[in-house]
């Protein structure tokens, strides 16, 4: 099926090719519901009606059958591939799923559609159509971003965006109706991602890009200049509750903040208990410590070995770190023998120091983090107080 299309695209895009009025639009996609799709999505889209072609190139394929997809996804190894499939089937699946898509008309010459559909069919041959996917700096709407500004005959000067904003800043845009995405994406990246952006760069977000090539315009080596944009068509309008990226879409009833001191609040609650009664409740550390070793290993794995950007620049694996799984045998061997760890004084050295250096980190950092932090601080704390209580 692949073969077929990649092969019915080459053909159509031959036919194009010389041919006036073929007609090139950069489409924009609203966000869905899906952890992918939460920023949309851009392709071009190629018509020309005396050949027949109506045609829409994609950068954003992947195939979740290829082997080891989940590991390669973890590892930042995932591959893209650039296809072309007909207009009709491509706005049909953004229809099913309530999305907009907006169409802008590029005012291009006709050497430079023909340079643009050249390097169309270039792109589209078997070994020049997969790619390594990076959603910063290398993704569907930067490859159309490039493959548009390869094929005009001057400079693009586009009407940019000059609030001074981070990633960070731009990602929770689209993930502000997704707490707990945005949660999860908050722990992952690092302090790379918290840099102020040059307004070229924020074109990495298909609506970015769309409002800079709305007032942009084509100069020449002469100096004219000429519109990007012939015309603007909305093809779909969002349907439901697409028409409000901001809509809760987690379904969650609690949001991650909450989540976090709720935990801090029975952990206290916990510690003032084990206060009053002197009695320690070290199951509830084997079951803490093997949570917080689970989640600390996976940040770990992805600091260092992940290709994803900026998740190597991580500073909560000061908090987040495999230290508990190796701590687990001395912490119950010492509840059994009623004694203090040394555990208990790392644990609270970590945790405290944490809390205490965290704003000066270059980070910001999760709204789960610091609840999270003072609730793993109520362990050590507790041992300390009770073990010191005993000694006197």
């Amino acid at each position: 099926m692949l073969f077929f299309l990649l092969m019915s695209a080459s053909v159509l895009l031959a036919a194009a090719q010389g041919r006036p009025r073929t007609e090139v639009s950069v489409i924009t996609c609203s966000p869905g519901d899906e952890v992918y799709s939460l920023y949309g999505h851009t392709a071009i889209r190629l018509r020309n009606d005396s050949c027949g072609m109506d045609i829409a190139v994609n950068y954003g394929v992947f195939d979740f059958n290829t082997d080891n997809f989940m590991w390669k996804f973890v590892l930042g190894e995932t591959d893209y591939i650039c296809m072309a499939v007909p207009w009709d089937a491509f706005i049909a699946e953004y229809r099913h799923r309530g999305s907009s898509v907006k169409a802008q008309v590029l005012n291009l010459s006709q050497e430079e559609t023909d340079s643009l559909v050249s390097y169309l069919q270039w792109n589209l041959k078997p070994g020049n159509r997969v790619y390594r996917y990076n959603y910063l700096t290398d993704n569907c709407t930067l490859r159309v971003m490039h493959c548009v500004e390869r094929s005009v005959k001057g400079r693009i000067v586009y009407s940019l965006d000059s609030r001074r904003q981070t990633y960070r800043d731009i990602i929770h845009q689209y993930t502000q109706g997704s707490p707990w995405a945005e949660a999860g994406n908050d722990i992952l990246l690092g302090s790379d991602v918290d840099t102020i952006l040059s307004p070229r760069a924020k074109c990495f977000i298909p609506d970015y890009y769309s409002e800079a090539l709305d007032g942009a315009m084509i100069r020449d080596m002469v100096a004219d200049t000429r519109p990007m944009i012939r015309r603007t068509e909305m093809l779909l309008e969002p349907v439901g509750h697409q028409a409000d990226v901001r809509e809760e879409r987690d379904g969650l009833p609690v949001s991650p903040a909450a989540a976090g001191w709720a935990l801090f609040a029975v952990l206290a609650l916990t510690a003032l208990l084990e206060y009053r009664t002197g009695y320690m409740l070290w199951p509830l550390d084997f079951v803490m410590l093997t949570l917080h070793g689970a989640a600390g290993t996976v940040l770990m794995f992805v600091f260092l070995f992940s290709e994803h950007p900026t998740l190597d620049t991580n500073w909560q694996v000061w908090l987040l770190n495999p230290l508990p799984l190796i701590a687990m045998p001395f912490v119950v061997k010492a509840a059994w023998r009623r004694e203090c760890c040394l555990w208990h004084y790392a644990l609270g050295a970590m945790t405290v120091s944490f809390l205490l250096f965290s704003p000066w980190m270059p980070q910001r950092f999760s709204m789960i983090t610091i609840p999270l932090a003072l609730a793993l601080a109520t362990r050590p704390v507790s041992y300390m107080i009770h073990y010191s209580r005993n000694e006197q």
